[in-house]
């Protein structure tokens, strides 16, 4: 074996690149994870008192919640409504008459939950595609148009006036853009508590922190039965290559020729004092195709605010605001479309991540996977 030679190699340390390394440290499996920063888009404030990326938690994330600490719930009578000069909440009389409409929807999602959750158990030992495939519903699901499903289930006022600005601020994008997989999974909240919380990252890499390395890799090749890995000015060698970036930057090495479509976003760290048309709610979400997606009071003067490309636009929310940090995500992720891609690429190669079904269990449970499948190899 050439000189800086590993059983494998990890390009990325987000939350599935992390998953992948500590399983494989379980199996006693040698490797080495690449990765410019380590967390990804699990990204926190400096002191780490504000979640910047993946902002809330789910009860169901089994494998994650090893490694979170929960803060505070979010509950629906938190958020208000915004739709151009007007603003409503939850809990209102003009929510009656979409009783009906969120009934359907409660029976679809708690079918839907039933057969997520068993893909989750299904994908530690059979890939996310595969998975999906196998599972009707759920493919069915993946393969429908949000709009159509909504015309389908007749609850298209309700969703027009609440289930919109929701999915506006946890998936930046519009209806029409979904498909009714993402629509479902995205909407699971309603019926499943979520939580603030705070990610220990230093917990979950501890076991393997010496085998991180932070650099850049520029090019990697298959070349005499193993993979030769450019990373800043050296050559690196493996066996396995797991590819847990950004699907964007993994496509052309995985021979990925189809990705669902990417959605980008922005985000201000804000200090300052809300307009008082803002300050009844903790969490403010607004209509598509508009610029603001979401404001989320922190509850310690700062908020955080979400925006499509236009930062000026925060003059219009807070009294002389203060910028603490910004933070830019391009893509933020790959959750609009039809497009199922295989994790095993051929030639000891797997591409782990958020491309199929974005959140960070499911993220976690591809890292899990492709570390089983390489143990199981050897």
């Amino acid at each position: 074996m050439p000189e800086n030679s590993y059983e494998t190699i990890i390009i990325g340390a987000g939350i599935a690149g992390l998953a992948c390394a500590r399983y494989l440290n379980t199996y006693s499996k040698d490797f080495l994870i690449i990765s410019k920063d380590v967390g990804g888009r699990i990204l926190a404030s400096d002191d780490g008192s504000a979640n910047y990326g993946a902002f809330f938690i789910c009860s169901d994330y089994d494998n994650v919640l090893k490694f979170s600490s929960i803060k505070s719930r979010i509950r629906p009578r938190d958020f208000c409504f915004h739709e151009n000069d007007y603003s409503y909440s939850l809990f209102e009389l003009k929510l009656v008459k979409y009783l009906g409409q969120f009934l359907k929807l409660n029976k679809v999602l708690f079918k839907f939950r039933k057969h997520f959750r068993n893909l989750r158990k299904t994908c530690m030992s059979r890939s996310q595609k595969t998975a999906i495939e196998h599972d009707a519903f759920l493919y069915k699901l993946y393969m429908q148009n949000a709009t159509s499903f909504v015309k389908e289930h007749k609850i298209k006022t309700g969703t027009d006036v609440y289930l919109s600005k929701a999915l506006y601020s946890t998936t930046f994008s519009a209806i029409t853009e979904m498909n009714a997989f993402s629509f479902l999974q995205f909407l699971l909240p309603l019926i499943t508590p979520i939580y603030t919380f705070e990610f220990e990252k230093e917990k979950l890499i501890a076991p393997f922190k010496e085998q991180i390395k932070i650099g850049n890799v520029t090019n990697l090749k298959f070349v005499n039965n193993q993979y030769k890995i450019k990373s800043e000015d050296k050559f690196l060698y493996s066996k396995n290559i797991v590819l847990a970036t950004d699907i964007s930057w993994s496509k052309s090495f995985a021979g990925v020729k189809k990705v669902n479509k990417e959605v980008n976003t922005n985000m201000l760290h804000v200090k300052g004092e809300l307009k008082n048309n803002y300050k009844a709610k903790k969490y403010h979400l607004f209509a598509p195709p508009g610029n603001v997606q979401a404001i989320a009071d922190l509850e310690d003067g700062t908020y955080l605010f979400y925006y499509k490309n236009d930062s000026s636009s925060v003059k219009d929310y807070f009294d002389n605001p203060e910028i603490i940090s910004s933070k830019s995500w391009n893509p933020a992720g790959t959750i609009n479309g039809h497009n199922l891609i295989e994790c095993k690429r051929g030639n000891n190669m797997f591409l782990i991540g958020d491309y199929n079904i974005a959140g960070l269990e499911e993220s976690y449970i591809t890292g899990l996977y492709c570390a089983n499948q390489i143990a199981k190899a050897d």
